[in-house]
């Protein structure tokens, strides 16, 4: 993903000659889609013997079929939602989202966005969205994974659909991984990151219109729920300050949010830390119970 993103701009045949021009980020530069063949849910038994692991398939409103892959245990404290960035499939990277959290007393959510995976559809960031929403009400309703609080972690691409969801509905805690406070900022830090004689050539990076307002300003900034933000300390496509100005804004008492920058981490590997696992097992103990 990261490769994707950072070389937006600098596609020289297309730029060259075009000096002081405005480049828009599209909506099919963040969402592109792609079927892949279903895990081996045998393999992902076997490496997560602690829990009952189910097949479900989710169906949209509109008739779209999502894959879900659900870890259960006898002694989970709440279920973790889990929405992945662009390019994440439970066929790929199943294995190394269940070991973050393998570890926690929780219940674990993984899904296919509309168009990815094992999940029909096309690809769109509105029906992402939407799809959010649907996901979160089946999981609520589900007898054993909505009987304890319901965490949403959302990274990167997926940190928006989390972001949005909190806006729509109430939940009971929040995890954005890798994100960014609105598509402006971000594709400014995208024109910042290119060489100078790029920036020479293109004067001005804008989302699409159907982009503007993108990010998580707005959700955060209404927040009345538990939330950590978590980012690589390395991490060139969303940095820290992305984070902490998220952080800021967050109108909770600071015994109910918590700022994670990870050491050594980029944008796509801050959650698989030990840090990581320590700040959700805060952010666990802050759930109401019963």
């Amino acid at each position: 993903m990261k490769g994707k993103l950072m070389r937006l701009l600098p596609l020289v045949l297309s730029v060259l000659g075009l000096a002081g021009c405005t480049f828009n980020v599209k909506e099919s530069n963040l969402v592109f889609g792609g079927a892949a063949p279903g895990p081996d849910i045998a393999q992902v038994r076997e490496a997560n013997a602690g829990y009952r692991i189910e097949e479900e398939r989710i169906r949209t409103g509109d008739g779209e079929d999502l894959f879900s892959l659900r870890f259960i245990r006898e002694d989970a404290v709440a279920t973790v939602l889990y929405f992945g960035g662009n390019g994440y499939t439970i066929s790929r990277q199943a294995g190394r989202t269940s070991g973050v959290y393998r570890d926690l007393p929780v219940n674990l959510v993984l899904v296919d966005h509309r168009g990815y995976g094992g999940s029909s559809g096309s690809a769109s960031l509105a029906a992402l969205m939407s799809d959010a929403v649907e996901l979160h009400d089946a999981v609520r309703a589900d007898p054993v994974l909505g009987s304890v609080p319901l965490v949403v972690h959302g990274h990167s691409l997926g940190s928006f659909m989390a972001g949005r969801l909190a806006e729509q509905r109430t939940l009971d805690g929040l995890v954005l991984e890798s994100t960014v406070t609105t598509a402006e900022a971000w594709t400014a830090h995208l024109r910042s990151q290119q060489r100078w004689w790029i920036r020479a050539l293109v004067w001005k990076v804008t989302p699409a219109e159907n982009l503007r307002g993108l990010g998580n300003a707005g959700p955060v900034s209404g927040l009345d729920r538990p939330v950590l933000l978590v980012v690589g300390e390395d991490d060139e496509v969303t940095p820290p300050r992305f984070s902490r100005e998220l952080y800021e804004a967050a109108p909770v008492p600071d015994d109910r949010k918590q700022l994670l920058v990870v050491p050594g981490r980029g944008h796509a590997d801050a959650a698989d830390s030990a840090d990581f696992k320590t700040a959700v097992a805060g952010l666990l103990r802050g759930l109401p119970q019963g």
